[in-house]
């Protein structure tokens, strides 16, 4: 059902959603002119991409220990060919260039990604922000190895790797941090997932923080969970881009709004 229910609501999005340029709030104008501008490029773009294309003809194989979705009661364990993680777990580009600007655009201190994978994401975001202080967490050992890898055939060098549940990571690593700036949710796709980390992580996030949530529409249950994420109190505006959505919780923001908005096609188009 996945795909289907994904291909459906992607039509009904194009039919409902505004222009990404529509909001009446300044502060969200001025965030998505900024982040939605293909003219802000970085060299870096191309050195990401290259390794991505490395990752996506790799004829490694792992062993991998997935605790995504489906697997709430424990790791499943399979034998996976790298190209095939990066064909379907990466962000795809014209998203890591938006977190990217995201992270230009903000200056956060702090980010925190749920969901490594292969380090291209987290690789965008140190590029954004290479003085922020970063951690990205990845639950299968055998794939944050190769986003060490990632990360350290980039160059970069303000980024933790951790190799651990998300949960693991809530439990003994968080509350050691300060607060969280941007928080990168990709992994994990349940409606029980989202609200249970979200909750666990809230006390962690202040009013200029932004949470990014992907995969939305994942499945009606994933998008269920984004529609009670979204009616919590403290979030003050949602806007909703179908492959992704962000969170805010800034008190002078005048109600609560949450806003469908279509990115350019220019930025699906462009591939590095």
């Amino acid at each position: 059902m996945g795909r289907m229910y994904t291909s459906i609501q992607f039509i009904a999005h194009l039919w409902q959603a505004k222009r990404w340029d529509a909001f009446h709030s300044p502060y969200l104008f001025d965030l998505f002119t900024y982040c939605c501008d293909e003219t802000k490029r970085s060299a870096t773009f191309t050195a990401i991409e290259i390794r991505r294309k490395a990752l996506l003809s790799s004829t490694e194989e792992i062993k991998r220990m997935d605790f995504g979705a489906g697997s709430l009661s424990g790791p499943n364990t399979l034998i996976s060919s790298v190209s095939a993680i990066a064909q379907n777990a990466l962000s795809h580009p014209f998203q890591c260039r938006f977190l990217y600007r995201m992270a230009e655009f903000l200056q956060p201190n702090r980010i925190l990604e749920f969901g490594t994978s292969l380090g291209i994401s987290v690789a965008y975001l140190s590029a954004g922000n290479p003085a922020a202080a970063i951690d990205t967490v990845e639950g299968d050992p055998e794939v944050a190895r190769l986003a060490n890898n990632t990360l350290d055939t980039l160059g970069f060098i303000n980024v933790s790797v951790f190799s651990s549940t998300f949960q693991a990571y809530i439990d003994t690593s968080l509350d050691q941090k300060g607060e969280i700036d941007l928080l990168f949710l990709d992994g994990h796709h349940t409606s029980e997932a989202l609200l249970t980390y979200y909750r666990a992580i809230k006390h962690k996030l202040h009013a200029g923080s932004i949470f990014v949530v992907d995969d939305i529409y994942w499945s009606e249950d994933m998008r269920n969970g984004w529609m009670e994420l979204i009616q919590y109190p403290e979030v003050t505006q949602s806007v909703d881009c179908f492959h992704f959505g962000l969170i805010f919780f800034k008190p002078e923001f005048i109600g609560q709004e949450n806003h469908k908005i279509s990115l350019p096609l220019r930025m699906l188009l462009v591939r590095g």
